[in-house]
């Protein structure tokens, strides 16, 4: 009886730690890029304007560096500068103007919310894949 009771423990443990084992494989690996790395990409942000569809791309690379490209009808405007996370908040410096925001990341890091401190504007922008 008592060898049956300890096999039972030793079978009730082992069936345990593969349970708890398996438990993190199906887990985002989300969970341990930094903000950095969840930010790298090209980020769009599409709208009607006017009646027409007003397009904005960003892309920021790893080097610290982004382009913001904006399409309005026939029209294409583009701009490169700098970014970094500073303090939890997002730091942008481009053509001599810096503009700082808190942001935050949702849906499984598809989508990318951006307040700006100053204006208090919102600006919800997509991952491209």
């Amino acid at each position: 009886m008592i060898k049956m009771n300890n096999h039972l423990i030793l079978l009730g443990t082992a069936v345990l730690l593969i349970c708890v084992g398996l438990s993190g494989c199906n887990e985002s690996n989300n969970s341990f890029k930094s903000d950095e790395d969840r930010i790298i990409g090209t980020w769009v942000i599409s709208e009607l304007y006017e009646g027409s569809t007003r397009t904005v791309t960003y892309i920021f690379v790893p080097d610290k560096t982004y382009e913001v490209i904006g399409t309005y009808k026939e029209d294409t405007e583009s701009y490169n500068g700098t970014w970094k996370i500073l303090d939890y908040k997002l730091v942008v410096t481009i053509e001599g103007r810096t503009q700082t925001g808190n942001y935050k990341f949702s849906n499984n890091d598809k989508t990318l919310t951006i307040t700006d401190n100053m204006s208090n504007t919102t600006t919800v922008l997509t991952k491209q894949e």
